[in-house]
């Protein structure tokens, strides 16, 4: 039972970080590497702590992370590297498996707002959407079975 508490907080924790990441990304266009940095060695210590820091995990986050900042680096930021931090963030919180289910999402919401916005609104196929809401929404999609 305490395992499952402290499991929920973490998840709750991981929420928290993701609604600061998307209003500053929504406002500013750029992630605050602040709370990534908080949240990081928080998450891993719960994972630690709760027996779950495998190989699974690290790959998950730093793996995940670092493949989506070199992809950064290889689009010039068609993808943001701050998206790659967020990303490891939520690979050391909710493990490989959820992580790459949420990364599918993400990228077929976004695809769909894309999608909408060159349609309907007719912006430019250059402009740029911030990526952090759909991680959110995906976030909550995946897990929000476990936060409630």
């Amino acid at each position: 039972m305490e395992k499952e508490i402290i499991e929920k907080f973490m998840y709750c924790f991981l929420l928290i970080g993701l609604i600061v990441e998307t209003i500053e990304d929504i406002k500013e266009k750029k992630i605050y590497l602040a709370v990534v940095f908080v949240e990081l060695p928080v998450i891993f210590g719960v994972r630690f702590w709760l027996g779950n820091a495998g190989a699974a995990m690290w790959i998950a986050s730093l793996g995940i992370g670092a493949f989506f900042y070199l992809l950064s680096v290889l689009t010039k930021e068609q993808i943001g590297k701050g998206d790659a931090f967020v990303l490891c963030m939520t690979g050391a919180g909710i493990g490989l498996t959820n992580n790459l289910l949420l990364i599918y999402i993400t990228f077929l919401l976004a695809f769909f707002a894309a999608v909408f916005l060159r349609a309907i609104k007719r912006v430019h196929k250059k402009y740029s959407i911030p990526l952090t809401p759909f991680i959110l929404c995906s976030y909550l999609l995946v897990m929000g079975d476990k936060i409630l």
